[in-house]
C-alpha cells in the first residue's frame, strides 16, 4: 500500500530522531515552497536545487554566468552538488535574500543567496545536523530552527545574535509569530509548544501536550491552534499558553491548520484514508467534516471563498466555507505532502512522483501550467 510505505519511511525517520539526542535523522523528502510578496515568483526546494519559477507561465528564471555563453537556469546551486539537499520551504527577506538550510547527511550549511545571481551572500557554520525545516524572518532578524534542537537568531547579514536550546531532538516544524512579532512559537517532538522572546531567545512559556506535534501552530486571532498525532486539536492563549479548548478529531493530525477568522480547517490521517474538518475557532466544536479516500498530511490553503487541500492519492480538493466541493483535480500517480500555495491569483502545488515538479491552477480549478526541470 503506497501510504503504508510513506508512513513507514516517516515513522523510521521519527524514531531515528527520538533515538538520537543530536537529532541526526534525515529531513523529510517532500518539497518546500515559498512565493515572493508580489506573487510573481515561486521558489521550490526539491532535492539538489532550489528552483526559481515565474508564476505567470511556469518558466524558469535564467541568469548569465561567466562559464556559459547563454543564460542558464537560476537555480541554487547552479550545478548539482551531491552533498547538498534542499526540501524545507525557503524563507524570503525584505532585502531580497533567499534563506535555506541543507538537509543532506553531509552538508549541514544554512545559506543566504541572491535569487537574481544565485551568489551566496553568507552562511551559518555547520551545527553537525541537517536543517529539517524553514526559517522565520521578522523585520531584520532570521530565526532558524536547527537539526540539533537549537533555535538560532541571526541578523540579515549573518551575524549571530543568540542560540536557544529548545529540544533534545531535531526541530521538525517551522516557527511562527504573532501579528506584532512579540513572541516566536515552536513545536517539538517532545510534545511541547514553546514561546520564545525574539530579543534574547529566552522561553516565555512552555506547554506540554499529549503526544508529538509535526505541524507548525496556526496563529488564529489571539490563539495558537496546534494538532497532535493523537488527533487532538488544541487552542492555546498566545500570551500565556493557557488552554482555551481542545477538540478530538478522527485520525492523526500531521499538518498546520488553516484559519479564516471564524473557523479552523485541518485534515487528518485515518489509516490510508483522510478526513477534513472545519472547527469553530471560538469553542472547538466541529462545524462540518468531510471524508476523503486519501490521507491528508499537509495543511490547507485558505482563501476568501474556498479551502484547498491535497491528499496522499494525488487529489487537489477545493471546498467552500460550508464544505461543499467547488472543484477537484487529480495528478496521476502523484502524492501531495506539501501544502498548496497561493501566488498572486494562482494556486501552486508541488506533487511528489509526478511527471512535473510544480503545477498552477486558477481559482476555478483550471490548470494553467506545469513546470518540468530540464
Amino acid at each position: 500500500m503506497k501510504f503504508k510505505r510513506f508512513f513507514l519511511f516517516t515513522l523510521l525517520a521519527l524514531l531515528a530522531v527520538f533515538l538520537t539526542a543530536c537529532g541526526s535523522a534525515p529531513a523529510s523528502s517532500w518539497p518546500g515552497m515559498a512565493a515572493d510578496a508580489d506573487g510573481t515568483h515561486v521558489y521550490l526546494a526539491s532535492g539538489s536545487y532550489v528552483y526559481n519559477v515565474q508564476v505567470k507561465d511556469g518558466s524558469e528564471v535564467t541568469v548569465n554566468t561567466p562559464d556559459s555563453a547563454t543564460p542558464v537556469p537560476a537555480r541554487f546551486p547552479l550545478k548539482a552538488d551531491g552533498g547538498k539537499s534542499f526540501n524545507a520551504a525557503p524563507a524570503l527577506t525584505s532585502d531580497g535574500q533567499i534563506l535555506i538550510g541543507s538537509g543532506a547527511t553531509s552538508d549541514h550549511t544554512f545559506y543566504s543567496y541572491d535569487p537574481l545571481t544565485t551568489n551566496v551572500k553568507w552562511t551559518i557554520p555547520t551545527n553537525n545536523s541537517p536543517w529539517m525545516t524553514g526559517a522565520l524572518v521578522i523585520k531584520d532578524a532570521v530565526y532558524a530552527p536547527g537539526g540539533d534542537g537549537n533555535l538560532y537568531a541571526y541578523s540579515l547579514t549573518g551575524q549571530q545574535r543568540w542560540v536557544s536550546s529548545i529540544s533534545k531532538h531535531s526541530l521538525w516544524s517551522a516557527p511562527v509569530t504573532d501579528a506584532a512579532g512579540k513572541l516566536i512559537y515552536l513545536v517539538t517532538l517532545d510534545h511541547q509548544v514553546v514561546a520564545v522572546n525574539p530579543a534574547n531567545g529566552k522561553p516565555a512559556w512552555t506547554v506540554t501536550l499529549d503526544t508529538s506535534i509535526l505541524g507548525s501552530p496556526a496563529v488564529a486571532g489571539d490563539m495558537l491552534v496546534v494538532g497532535t498525532l493523537s488527533g487532538k486539536l488544541y487552542a492555546l492563549d498566545q500570551a500565556t499558553g493557557s488552554q482555551k479548548w481542545v477538540s478530538t478529531l478522527d485520525g492523526e493530525i500531521w499538518g498546520t491548520p488553516g484559519y479564516d477568522g471564524s473557523n479552523v480547517y485541518i485534515g487528518t490521517v485515518v489509516n490510508k484514508a483522510g478526513k477534513f474538518y472545519a472547527v469553530n475557532a471560538s469553542n472547538g466544536q466541529t462545524v462540518w467534516s468531510k471524508d476523503d479516500d486519501g490521507s491528508i498530511t499537509a495543511g490547507p490553503l485558505v482563501t476568501n471563498d474556498q479551502i484547498i487541500y491535497g491528499t496522499e492519492l494525488g487529489k487537489i480538493q477545493s471546498v467552500d466555507k460550508t464544505g461543499t466541493p467547488k472543484w477537484q483535480a487529480t495528478i496521476e500517480n502523484a502524492h501531495m505532502y506539501t501544502p498548496p500555495l497561493l501566488a498572486g491569483n494562482m494556486v501552486i502545488v508541488a506533487p511528489m512522483n509526478a511527471t512535473f515538479l510544480l503545477a498552477a491552477y486558477d481559482l476555478n480549478g483550471a490548470q494553467k501550467w506545469t513546470f518540468v526541470a530540464k
